[in-house]
C-alpha cells in the first residue's frame, strides 16, 4: 500500500505516539495484549517492509523483558501468577510501541521526513535530527542483513544453530556494523558540508506536503 508511504511524516509520528502513550497508559495485560497484537497486525495488512526481521526482533524482545521481569518479581516476593501478568503487560507495550516506530520509519523515507521538516518550516537542526533519526536506522538494518549475507557466503552457518550460538553470530555483527555506522555519519558530514549546509538558513520544500507528500513536476518553483 503505497499511500501509507505517502501520508505526511507527522501524521504517521503523532500517530504512533498517541498510540505508545494508550499503551503505556493501559491498567494490565488484558488490555495491553490486544492492542499489541492489533498494532503487529497493522503492520502486516499494510505490508510493512522488512517486518519478518521486526518479528524476529519482537520475538527476542518478549521473551528477554518476560524472563527478566519474571525473575526480578519473584525475587522481590510476588507471586509466580502475578510476575507473569507484569510482564506480560510490559512486554505488551514494548511491542506496541516498537511496532508503531517501526511503521513510521519503514513507511518514511529520508525526503519525505525532509520534506515534511522543510513544509513546517522547523529548524534547520530539528529537520537534521529527524532526518537521521529515522532515515538511518533502517539503513543500518540493511547493512546487518546483508553482513549476514556476506557470512552465509563465506560459508558460516548462522540458521540451523542453537539460540545461544545465533545470539553470538548476530552480537559478532556488531563490529562490522559500528564500522558502516562511522563510515556513514563520516559520508553524511562530508555530503552537508559540500552542499553548503548552514544551521542559520532557512530551507524551502521541493514538494507540496500536506496531509499526503505529493512529488512537484519539474520547473515549478518553491513558494
Amino acid at each position: 500500500m503505497n499511500s501509507v508511504h505517502n501520508v505526511n511524516f507527522f501524521i504517521k509520528l503523532a500517530f504512533a505516539f498517541a498510540l505508545m502513550a494508550i499503551a503505556w497508559f493501559l491498567p494490565d495485560w488484558r488490555s495491553s495484549v490486544p492492542l499489541a497484537v492489533a498494532t503487529v497486525a497493522l503492520l502486516a495488512i499494510f505490508r510493512v517492509p522488512g517486518i519478518r526481521a521486526y518479528f524476529k526482533g519482537a520475538g527476542l524482545l518478549v521473551l528477554l523483558v518476560m524472563a527478566s521481569w519474571i525473575a526480578n518479581l519473584m525475587i522481590q516476593g510476588e507471586t509466580f501468577v502475578a510476575a507473569v501478568e507484569t510482564a506480560l503487560a510490559m512486554a505488551a507495550r514494548l511491542v506496541t510501541t516498537t511496532a508503531v516506530f517501526f511503521f513510521v520509519m519503514e513507511t518514511s523515507t529520508p525526503g519525505s521526513i525532509l520534506a515534511a521538516s522543510s513544509a513546517a518550516r522547523l529548524p534547520p537542526i530539528a529537520t537534521l535530527v529527524l532526518s537521521l533519526t529515522f532515515g538511518v536506522i533502517p539503513m543500518l538494518r540493511h547493512d546487518f542483513e546483508r553482513i549476514a549475507d556476506a557470512q552465509r557466503a563465506r560459508g558460516m552457518e548462522i540458521d540451523d544453530v542453537s539460540f545461544p550460538m545465533r545470539l553470538r553470530f548476530a552480537l559478532a555483527r556488531g563490529v562490522p556494523l559500528l564500522i558502516q555506522a562511522v563510515r556513514m555519519a563520516h559520508a553524511i558530514s562530508l555530503s552537508l558540508s559540500i552542499y553548503g549546509f548552514d544551521l542559520s538558513r532557512k530551507r524551502t520544500t521541493w514538494r507540496e506536503v500536506g496531509l499526503l507528500v505529493e512529488h512537484r513536476l519539474p520547473g515549478i518553483e518553491t513558494p
